[in-house]
């Protein structure tokens, strides 16, 4: 009875609140079990595009620094050998694209550095005209030859970047015509040409190859592994960029990130925090950024991101008013240890979901998990639902599959695996995997099922479902070791393909084209596809899609493909992830968008005038 007065009691401070502050309707707000607990629910699955969850008709102030929490430090910031989240949210503001999306449509045709670009008659050449009055941020004019420079650093076949690479798979030539136009040409019409061809980050030229060691190589010659073998200078050129001082600025005399965005690098303190500042000189002007959005970049003159793994001691600093903004707090926290009158009048707590899903992998190379049956039965063991419910607080929205729930690739026909141990021990023992020598662990042609899930130490909803699972398993006669690892050793071993089982987040687009992380060509190499997923038909429909046109046709084959991998279980499929957030009242423009990470700081600007204030 408590409980639900407290609920109810929350709920009408809530929509007092909200009157005060002329935000959205309650129809917007969460009305379930557990309550909302003084928090906005962002959905974004209708026609709304943009959602703000701060007051509207103030006028924007300039100045000021937001303090911001991540969990884990990136491995490195080199653009295109990197594969963290972490990373991808810092040059994100750094570098800049061809083309982006229009927050309108989101579709991925805004020009950005491009000030135009054109498709040609048979489809196969993207044609960019380049802004003229673009600089970098050390005061260099950003031409086509930067453009191409940095596709040249994608294909060359020695650079670290397998996972980048992969997505120009079809490229064959490209070129610079002047100093203003770039095009290049694939031999097929891939359905997100637009989104891949003039959606790298650009990087300057003369800050990563001075002595112009690719300028005699053309794409096509760095397509051909013949030229490859023989030119050491590819190879020389690719050993320094792996391992180039703009890839990992640390420290206070370091060189820093030289890029064209509206923030530039500012420090990075390993095990501290990374900055960086407002483009004082950027040279946009209101073509990138809709309405809401500042002109000039940012209305913020800096933004701190604190590293702090530990999910407590990030709470704590919020409340200590050593951060602004949590972007992704625990449920616990959210639902329960924020959920009082002063949090709630000095900070806005929010939720809203991206294009990322939560997976269990298991590397189907090793002998526990070759066979699909013990890969179905693993799908079986977990209790989705209650970590869902226990662990999560209801924040997880199941899925059967890769693509974005909200969107038309996905497969709505598809019933998850229910949890259901007695039929996973029968396809476990039908697979070969019985105690033949009696000491309470099953094996098979000798081998003992006994396999380690390897955890980053930074996530602990990653070990609450090892520990889940290990539980559950010992009841079956399977032991499960748990491994911790600092992030930067988890990714390795991740890339290196040196695990049984991993527990991780994708993170994609509004569309997706599968083929990096679910073609066989793939695996090994570093490559993407880490859990070794090797299917034939599967492979066809990824090749078959990736350049069929018609919308219909295309997602008919990623329909089938999710009844593949729904059969196949490489991964057991967790869920599309509410992330939980909050930040201080003193924000506003605070606008959350369907793509990753969820915000822009571009709109966000600091009303100081409003400590405190819920008016």
């Amino acid at each position: 009875m408590k409980k639900s007065f407290l609920i109810q009691f929350s709920l009408l401070l809530l929509l007092i609140i909200l009157a005060n502050l002329g935000l959205r309707p309650a129809e917007n707000l969460i009305n379930d079990e557990l309550g909302n607990a003084g928090g906005i629910r962002v959905d974004l699955t209708g026609e709304e595009t943009i959602f703000e969850s701060s007051p509207t008709g103030k006028e924007p102030q300039q100045g000021g620094t937001l303090v911001l929490a991540e969990s884990a430090h990136p491995e490195h910031l080199n653009t295109f050998t990197s594969t963290s989240a972490a990373a991808t949210r810092i040059l994100d503001n750094i570098y800049e694209t061809l083309l982006g999306y229009d927050f309108r449509t989101w579709r991925y045709d805004k020009p950005v550095l491009a000030e135009s670009f054109s498709v040609s008659e048979d489809g196969y050449t993207l044609t960019f005209k380049i802004r003229k009055n673009v600089y970098w941020h050390d005061g260099e004019q950003l031409t086509a030859h930067d453009v191409l420079f940095s596709l040249k650093s994608i294909l060359n076949p020695f650079v670290d970047s397998a996972p980048t690479r992969s997505s120009f798979q079809k490229v064959t030539s490209a070129r610079t015509e002047g100093d203003f136009i770039f095009s290049v040409t694939s031999s097929e019409t891939h359905f997100r040409n637009q989104e891949i061809l003039g959606g790298f980050h650009i990087i300057p030229k003369h800050v990563w190859d001075p002595e112009g060691l690719l300028d005699r190589y053309s794409v096509e010659d760095l397509l051909n592994p013949s030229v490859t073998r023989e030119e050491a200078a590819i190879k020389g050129f690719a050993d320094a960029f792996n391992v180039h001082p703009q890839g990992r600025p640390v420290g206070d005399d370091a060189e820093p990130i030289i890029g064209s965005g509206p923030w530039v690098f500012d420090k990075w303190i390993t095990g501290d925090y990374i900055s960086y500042a407002k483009n004082n000189n950027y040279w946009n002007a209101d073509e990138t950024y809709e309405e809401g959005f500042s002109e000039d970049g940012a209305y913020l003159d800096k933004v701190i991101v604190k590293v702090i793994s530990d999910a407590t001691a990030r709470l704590t600093a919020l409340k200590a008013g050593e951060l602004d903004f949590i972007p992704r707090m625990r449920a616990v926290q959210y639902f329960t240890q924020t959920n009082t009158p002063d949090f709630l009048e000095k900070f806005q707590k929010v939720n809203y979901v991206v294009p990322a899903y939560s997976y269990v992998g298991w590397n189907n190379d090793r002998p526990y998990f070759k066979d699909k049956r013990v890969r179905q039965a693993m799908t079986m063991l977990i209790d989705r639902d209650n970590y869902n419910e226990n662990v999560a607080y209801g924040l997880g929205i199941p899925t059967i599959g890769p693509f974005y729930i909200y969107g038309k690739q996905y497969n709505h026909n598809i019933e998850r695996w229910p949890y259901d141990p007695q039929r996973a021990v029968e396809l476990i023992e039908e697979a070969g995997w019985i105690d033949h020598d009696g000491d309470g662990i099953r094996d098979k042609d000798g081998i003992p099922f006994n396999f380690t899930f390897s955890v980053s130490s930074g996530s602990t909803s990653s070990k609450y479902l090892a520990l889940m699972l290990k539980e559950d398993l010992r009841k079956v006669g399977i032991v499960v070791n748990i491994r911790q690892l600092e992030w930067s050793v988890y990714v390795e071993n991740l890339r290196d393909r040196q695990f049984d089982v991993v527990s991780l987040l994708w993170i994609g687009g509004l569309e997706m084209d599968p083929y990096q992380i679910w073609h066989s060509d793939n695996i090994g190499d570093r490559g993407s596809n880490y859990m070794g997923f090797r299917h034939a038909e599967a492979d066809s429909l990824i090749e078959k899609a990736r350049y069929e046109l018609d919308e219909g046709k295309r997602n008919a084959m990623y329909f089938r493909l999710q009844e593949i991998f729904h059969e196949e279980q490489p991964y057991t499929f967790m869920f599309y992830q509410r992330d939980p957030g909050a930040y201080l009242k003193e924000f506003h423009g605070v606008k959350w968008l369907p793509i990753r990470p969820g915000y822009r700081l571009n709109s966000w600007w600091r009303n100081t005038a409003s400590v405190g204030a819920t008016s």
